[in-house]
């Protein structure tokens, strides 16, 4: 057993399980405070100086921070923020199931550390208060969802089919352009997310189950079940009976915890409780 493993194991105990439901709300919140009171905002913020002069809860409550601007109307600011909050928590909690709870919470306590760090560091350093906020961060879900399933499809607006892969490229060309023509405060923001993701994925993938022996046991999987692809003709999920011709769009994979020859759709791959065939029950993850 590995050394995280072991601190996993100590710490899952006090994970919190749909964390990103949290965020959310505090992103709600900030909505309504920016509507009703939006001096009152300017307390939650991150920023060094009042930190440093002991307002410690703004390293957490900046979080606070409304997830979209507009330049239109009430109602418009309004549509937009509601839009973002949604989409920001379906795929939070598309992550927090493939990660698993630690590994989610991980993820975002390491990125608001992260961004107070730099924002502290740079203050001492330069005297300039970096107020950063955490746009990047909530935002990075959708990085994150595509770079695990890059072919996925995602209705953008919920009314137009895209691939995630060709979403994540548009949104990192903005995310370029911010970062060149942007203020210090957005390059401040992009330069902390792209470092956050890159550190977080390194350490998973040299630390986490993802490292060399999951992928050398994933590989040796897929070989085991090629003899099966090829005799099945159709697809067919295990738990809803959806099959590739009802759904042509619809991706199906195997299962590698479940013990058999057990296939399902995206939608109930990560939801379905696991198969053993010692005792013909399933078991939760």
């Amino acid at each position: 057993m590995n050394f995280f493993t072991k601190i996993k194991r100590f710490l899952n105990r006090y994970a919190i399980k749909g964390i990103i439901n949290y965020v959310c709300a505090l992103q709600a919140m900030g909505l309504m405070l920016y509507l009703l009171a939006p001096e009152l905002l300017s307390y939650f913020m991150l920023n060094p100086v009042a930190i440093l002069h002991g307002q410690v809860w703004r390293i957490f409550t900046f979080l606070i921070f409304p997830p979209a601007f507009t330049g239109g109307s009430t109602i418009g600011l309004i549509l937009f923020n509601v839009l973002a909050i949604y989409c920001i928590r379906i795929f939070g909690t598309i992550v927090e199931q493939i990660w698993g709870t630690f590994r989610f919470n991980c993820y975002i306590i390491s990125g608001v550390l992260l961004n107070a760090a730099v924002a502290i560091l740079f203050y001492l350093f330069t005297g300039f208060p970096l107020v950063l906020t955490p746009l990047h961060l909530v935002y990075s879900f959708f990085f994150v969802f595509a770079l695990m399933f890059p072919e996925s499809q995602v209705m953008l607006m919920m009314v137009l089919p895209l691939r995630a892969k060709w979403i994540a490229l548009a949104e990192a060309a903005i995310y370029l352009y911010d970062f060149v023509t942007g203020s210090i405060f957005t390059k401040a923001e992009i330069f902390v997310c792209v470092v956050h993701m890159a550190i977080f994925f390194l350490w998973m993938v040299l630390a986490g189950d993802t490292g060399y022996k999951q992928k050398h046991r994933q590989k040796d999987f897929q070989k085991k079940m090629r003899p099966a692809a090829v005799v099945k003709r159709g697809h067919r999920c295990a738990v809803c009976g959806r099959t590739d011709k009802d759904s042509p769009g619809m991706e199906f994979r195997y299962c590698s915890k479940c013990e058999g020859s057990y296939e399902y759709c995206m939608d109930h791959l990560y939801t379905h409780q696991h198969v053993k065939t010692q005792d013909n029950t399933p078991h939760n993850e």
